[in-house]
């Protein structure tokens, strides 16, 4: 069956209640519409927003041979719907049914001057490549990236930031936020 709207729902629901034709397959229409009532349901209850954000400035190291996590301390921000859950600094689908998910990232540093800070999403552990954020900062102000990736999520699959740098010094992380929704 298909995912159907409130309004086929109801119509559908009027008809079977509205039958009054002698031997009409009423069992029929009913078993269809509580198959397309469910496959509604299942789908809006796994829709969903979670967002992770840092509620203070916190340092971080990046790695300087590869990427990897930037595993810093988030709070649980506004999140709705039950197809997400956040763990520290991952977001993991919980969805029953693959999904389209975006993630994005917003993040506002401070580093050493003339250096490469490179920003990428990860799921299950795998760079996502055209998720990449990379900037040679000039100055020691804050500076700004943004990413952002859209990907197909099967049930358990998380979401991670990953971080790499041409410096071994520690950047000032003043605000981060990361999010997942489906679409």
């Amino acid at each position: 069956m298909a995912v159907q709207t409130r309004v086929q729902l109801q119509n559908k629901s009027a008809t079977v209640q509205n039958e009054t034709v002698a031997n009409a397959n009423t069992a029929l229409r009913v078993g269809g519409l509580f198959d397309d009532f469910a496959d509604s349901v299942t789908l809006n209850s796994e829709r969903g927003l979670m967002t992770l954000y840092v509620d203070s400035p916190v340092s971080y190291t990046p790695s300087t041979s590869t990427p990897s996590v930037l595993d810093v301390n988030m709070t649980g921000g506004p999140s709705f719907g039950t197809g997400f859950s956040e763990s520290g600094y991952t977001i993991t689908y919980n969805g029953a049914i693959s999904a389209p998910i975006r993630i994005s990232v917003q993040l506002n540093f401070a580093g050493t001057n003339n250096r490469r800070y490179s920003f990428w999403i990860a799921q299950d552990g795998n760079i996502i490549p055209q998720s990449i954020s990379e900037e040679t900062i000039q100055g020691t102000h804050n500076h700004f990236i943004c990413a952002e990736a859209f990907v197909v999520a099967d049930t358990g699959s998380y979401f991670e930031i990953y971080a790499e740098s041409n410096s071994s010094n520690s950047i000032s992380i003043k605000t981060l936020t990361f999010a997942a929704f489906t679409i």
